[in-house]
This record gives structure tokens, C-alpha cells and sequence, in this order.
């Protein structure tokens, strides 16, 4: 992808593209870790002779309206010509919290990113928009080690997998809200003049050569390698639109 010395690419997102990004200038964490440091770091070599910028503004454990809430100043006032989007898993966890239904979940989703597009357009024209397919990949609830993870299980200090104390009726919820939002994400997207990325069906396909869990490590975040998937079909996305 050619950028330009004009260029700002600013991803947007909850904990998957947050990534434990630091919150100051010290460039080692600025971007935090995951596909949005994988694309920009291929950008940013690609496109060094021209030295376009990058920004993160992902937050772990927000939904849309909580991005939406502070567009302006994390979005709107960085001024980017391409903006990536990736929100809505959390949109399960919530709805199941907060006892909506399925359908109030996917409204709720698709009501505030809307109004974040819409809101885009007006203020910043026909920049480039890419809207990432949301994801959510269950694992099998009789073992919650790290065995099939890209790390040794017991490498490091005990995490216990943030998982392990789901209640079997909440992932049921949060598989269906997941459906709901996945096929409309692409309607949205599309009716904005969004580049989409479809994730969902890709992660399955890669993880039939090994484990689920060694793409997406407690079915919402994903590993090393789920990472460079959705960083991989991020770019090959970009590209071909």
C-alpha cells in the first residue's frame, strides 16, 4: 500500500487492537503489540522515504459507543486518511450482562457504528475506511491450559486464561450475538464505502491445521499467530479494494 507524506493511519479498536499500547511517547509500546503493529510496521518500511505516521487508540474492553463517546478527540482530531475499525466482541458480553437480546446486542452495535461513520464522513470526507469482521472463537471448556498456545505452558508466572470462569449460557449468548454482527458488519461497511476485512471464516480455516487455541488463545484475543493472520488479510484486504 503507497502512502504518502501526508498520511496518518490510526487504528481504532478495544483490547485487540489496544494491545497494551503505551500512553506516552516512548516508541518501544507506542502501538502496543498485535496486527495493528504488524501493518504498521510493514507500512512504515515500505513507505520510509516518505515517513508516514501512525497511531493506536484502541481500548481494552470498550464497545462501540464507548468509542464513539471520544471520536472527536481520539479520531477526528488526528485527522487520519486511513482509519481501521475493529469493535464488537464485547458488544456479547454486555448484551449478556445487561439482558438484552441477541437482536438489542446487534442493533446497539450497528446503531453506534453507524453513527461513528457517519460522523467520519461528514468530518473527514472520503478517506480510506477499513472495517474488520468481528470475532469471537469459543474453546473447548475441559481444558483451560496454555498447552496449545504458541508459548511452553508454565514458561512464565501462572495467568490464569480469562475464559475459565465463563458461564456456558453467556458463551451461547455471545456465539449468537456474535453471528448477528458478523453479517451485518459487512453491510455497514460497504454502505459507507468501507474497505471490509472477513476474519471469522479465515481464523477457522488456519486453525484447522492445529488448535484454535493456537491462533486465538481464550477465544476473544488473539496469539502471535492470529495476530499476523489478521494483520495479513488486513494488508491483502487494502490492497485489492
Amino acid at each position: 500500500m503507497k502512502l504518502t507524506d501526508k498520511d496518518v493511519v490510526l487504528f481504532s479498536g478495544d483490547s485487540i487492537t489496544d494491545g497494551n499500547r503505551g500512553k506516552s511517547m516512548d516508541c518501544n509500546h507506542i502501538m502496543g503489540h498485535g496486527y495493528q503493529y504488524i501493518v504498521a510496521g510493514r507500512l512504515a518500511l515500505d513507505n520510509a522515504e516518505v515517513m508516514p505516521k501512525f497511531i493506536n487508540k484502541g481500548y481494552s474492553g470498550e464497545n462501540a459507543i464507548d468509542l464513539l463517546e471520544k471520536w472527536k478527540e481520539d479520531v477526528l482530531d488526528n485527522k487520519p486518511t486511513v482509519l481501521s475499525i475493529l469493535v464488537g466482541v464485547n458488544e456479547g458480553g454486555f448484551g449478556y450482562f445487561n439482558g438484552l437480546t441477541p437482536d438489542e446486542a446487534r442493533e446497539r452495535y450497528e446503531t453506534n457504528l453507524r453513527a461513528i461513520l457517519e460522523l467520519t464522513r461528514k468530518e473527514l470526507g472520503d478517506i480510506k475506511i477499513v472495517i474488520c469482521e468481528p470475532f469471537y472463537c469459543p474453546l473447548d471448556p475441559s481444558d483451560y491450559s496454555y498447552r496449545y498456545t504458541p508459548h511452553p505452558d508454565g514458561v512464565q508466572s501462572h495467568f490464569e486464561r480469562p475464559d475459565s470462569h465463563d458461564p456456558e449460557d453467556s458463551v451461547t449468548y455471545r456465539i449468537a450475538v456474535n453471528e448477528k454482527i458478523r453479517a451485518v458488519a459487512p453491510k455497514i461497511a460497504a454502505d459507507y464505502g468501507c474497505v471490509f476485512v472477513p476474519l471469522y471464516d479465515k481464523i477457522y480455516e488456519q486453525a484447522e491445521r492445529s488448535r484454535m487455541e493456537y491462533f486465538v488463545w481464550d477465544g476473544t484475543h488473539p496469539s502471535i499467530a492470529g495476530h499476523t493472520l489478521i494483520a495479513e488479510e488486513w494488508l491483502k484486504a487494502v490492497e485489492n479494494a
